[in-house]
């Protein structure tokens, strides 16, 4: 007669031993036992998948220890307030995706700024920008924050110069050097190397940025949180000795970041860009370029958009040529207005949307104070 007996969905209990958090045998201490379980250890480096008994899990101490290590985490903040009150950052995989021309590099980039002037390490991946890039939008951030401080505290109209990053790399302030030297001793005092930015050469493989990452904490000995701009243009790696197709490229890399994050237990923030057909639709998971891979294994996606695209014109079909318009429009402002909406979130409030100004002349994001209030409960 057929055992018709349902299987256990667990697996049978392992004999009596230190693996399984017993007593076991006093003689396992023997000299060739002892190198037979180094042998092991060493060939288990390398595996990505490790069997956690629940008994020698809490016994051993080690939950405590992971508990104090998230705890280290918890007044961790990325310097926007508002963002700050609502999404704690936590160790985890975050993705941010915008369109073109919205800021997404500066937004992450001033973000990074905030974080080492708070005291934080960041390893910024810049696969597109170079640090001279990057350096000049702080510079032009801190001309333009300078200007909106004393125009606050003295409730006056500032002449003070708020030169573009353009302006700075051309050497277009040789008119108030003293202004500029100050500038860059007041970025250097707050940031000191706490940020780290390494330049790609679009050959860069995930594999690359993981190396870079222990490698920087080994020299280090800091977690720093890890940014990478942008996903789409690290360099494919070879699966198979082929070169794969984009959407199995970036499921890869996507997860080899997940078990990087995982491992080491980092913040990881990935920018990413968003498929063409959504550029005139309001903000969703659709919009991310081969979506399933980030949607399923990212803990946090953000993204940022024109407010326009809460217009009532954008929740109907056709209309094309006034969209455009109206898009156009938007994105022509010198400050922009930009919404920045949670897609989704393993820490928190599932969904929330932050309104921002977006000055691109000045490579500043500050709060939309206005919205913020009138959308005030």
């Amino acid at each position: 007669m057929a055992d018709n007996k349902i299987p256990s969905p667990f697996p049978p209990p392992l004999p009596p031993g230190p693996e399984c958090g017993n007593p076991g045998d006093a003689r396992q201490a023997a000299p060739e036992k002892k190198a037979v379980e180094l042998a092991k250890k060493e060939q288990q480096k390398d595996r990505t998948v490790t069997p956690t008994y629940a008994a020698k899990y809490f016994r051993s101490g080690q939950f405590d220890e992971e508990v104090k290590l998230y705890q280290v985490y918890a007044n961790r903040k990325t310097g926007y307030a508002e963002l700050d009150s609502k999404q704690p950052f936590y160790p985890g995989l975050y993705c941010l995706g915008a369109i073109s021309s919205l800021g997404k590099t500066t937004f992450v980039h001033q973000m990074a700024d905030q974080i080492a002037a708070s005291g934080g390490n960041v390893l910024y991946f810049s696969l597109e920008q170079s640090r001279f890039e990057l350096i000049s939008k702080s510079l032009a951030r801190g001309f333009a924050l300078t200007k909106r401080e004393e125009e606050n505290r003295t409730k006056c109209v500032s002449n003070y110069p708020t030169p573009s990053s353009i302006d700075i790399r051309r050497g277009l302030t040789t008119d108030y050097p003293d202004k500029m030297a100050a500038q860059i001793d007041a970025y250097t005092q707050a940031v000191e190397n706490r940020l780290c930015v390494i330049e790609g050469d679009f050959s860069l493989t995930v594999e690359d940025i993981r190396k870079l990452t222990k490698a920087y904490m080994k020299d280090t000995g800091t977690a720093p949180v890890v940014i990478v701009d942008y996903l789409q243009i690290i360099a494919p790696t070879l699966i198979n000795k082929r070169i794969p197709d984009a959407k199995t490229s970036i499921d890869h890399i996507v997860h080899t970041m997940k078990i990087m994050q995982r491992e080491l237990n980092l913040s990881v923030l990935l920018i990413s860009s968003l498929n063409r057909q959504n550029y005139m639709t309001p903000i969703d998971f659709e919009s991310f370029k081969e979506s399933g891979g980030i949607e399923y294994t990212a803990d946090v996606m953000w993204g940022l958009q024109l407010s326009v695209l809460n217009d009532e014109i954008f929740s109907r079909d056709g209309k094309i040529k006034e969209k455009r318009e109206k898009i156009k429009e938007a994105k022509a402002k010198l400050t922009r207005e930009i919404d920045f909406v949670c897609l989704k979130n393993r820490y928190g409030i599932s969904s929330y949307t932050i309104p921002f100004w977006y000055m691109p002349a000045n490579d500043l994001f500050v709060p939309d104070v206005i919205s913020l209030k009138k959308n005030a409960p």
